[in-house]
């Protein structure tokens, strides 16, 4: 009988061929081999994934959400500590320096008295330290000291000579003076000559018939009391119009007579044109403040110190000027008078 041909149902698979016993055998030795070895290393495994746990625990590893960071600690800002305010002579000192000095002097202080001016204002670029290199003052106007103040014994020593004003006494005296580069002598001498040339000029004006005084601002004039800038605005005004002048005003306190400020009145309506005639002076006769006063008159201020020899050649204009009175214009010759 011949051989038949085998054939599949559809949609039957071919059976695969068995696997040889000997490879199903080795097979079946490294099995058992690989379980002996599980069970060996089965107690260090444990116990390396224990502790591994307990380390993610502690960092937090297996909590639903990470734990927020740390807020920082915010540290309270210190407040800018101020100096407290200073009281007494000091004060007082420092007020009047900052209404009355003029603003394009410079002022020569000790630290101390230099923090107090700019605590009342005082702009610190017109300010000499007396303990900087510039203890001498050199290019200041104008001189503040204390004299019990350590290190100003020299410039204290100076300042009765040339005193401008003074605040308190014993140890909380302030002393404000005009700074000589010449020394005490020659301020001196320059202040007697700037003295006599100021009695002159004020008996002049009292004789002057478009000014008219009171009783007292005639004693005034004649004993030199008047400041010379402001004695020369006088003059200057009456070559043009003719009024009274009032009380004489802005002597500075604890310091020599020197009225450094007048009202006028009886101009009327020609102020404008006289107000701008004072501010149109040349330096040192421009005030540092003028303006008008009531229905016909004007103010008129001068700031300190008070130049001297601006009148000098008015006592002889034959006679070549002084020094400190170079530049300056004979009242009469200046003004008609």
């Amino acid at each position: 009988m011949g051989s038949k041909e085998l054939t599949e149902h559809p949609g039957s698979r071919t059976r695969p061929p068995e696997p040889p016993w000997g490879r199903v055998l080795a097979d079946t030795v490294k099995l058992a081999v690989a379980r002996r070895r599980f069970a060996t290393l089965a107690p260090f495994v444990l116990v390396l994934a224990a502790v591994a746990g307990v380390a993610l625990w502690l960092t937090g590893a297996f909590t639903a959400s990470a734990a927020p960071a740390p807020k920082p600690v915010r540290t309270s800002k210190p407040a800018t500590s101020r100096p407290a305010p200073v009281t007494g002579p000091q004060a007082q000192a420092a007020r009047w320096i900052a209404g009355q000095v003029g603003g394009g002097a410079v002022i020569a202080c000790d630290p101390g008295l230099c923090s107090v001016l700019q605590q009342h204002g005082v702009a610190a670029g017109r300010l000499v330290s007396l303990g900087s290199a510039a203890s001498s003052g050199y290019g200041a106007g104008v001189l503040v000291v204390s004299p019990s103040a350590d290190g100003q014994a020299t410039a204290a020593a100076q300042c009765p000579a040339a005193l401008i004003a003074s605040f308190g006494t014993g140890a909380q005296r302030v002393e404000v003076c005009a700074a000589e580069p010449g020394g005490a002598a020659t301020y001196q001498s320059d202040l007697a000559a700037d003295l006599a040339a100021r009695r002159s000029a004020g008996a002049q004006l009292t004789r002057n018939p478009h000014i008219r005084f009171a009783g007292a601002d005639s004693t005034e004039l004649r004993a030199g009391h008047v400041d010379a800038r402001l004695l020369a605005t006088l003059a200057a005004l009456s070559s043009q119009y003719s009024f009274q002048v009032g009380p004489f005003g802005d002597t500075a306190p604890g310091g020599p007579v020197v009225y450094r400020s007048a009202t006028i009145t009886g101009i009327g309506h020609d102020r404008p044109a006289a107000l701008a005639m004072v501010h149109a002076q040349s330096p040192p006769y421009v005030p540092a403040r003028a303006v008008t006063a009531g229905p016909d008159g004007l103010s008129i201020e001068f700031a300190v110190p008070s130049p001297l020899g601006v009148l000098s050649p008015v006592l002889d204009n034959s006679a070549p000027p002084s020094a400190s009175a170079r530049g300056a214009v004979p009242l009469r010759s200046r003004y008609g008078k």
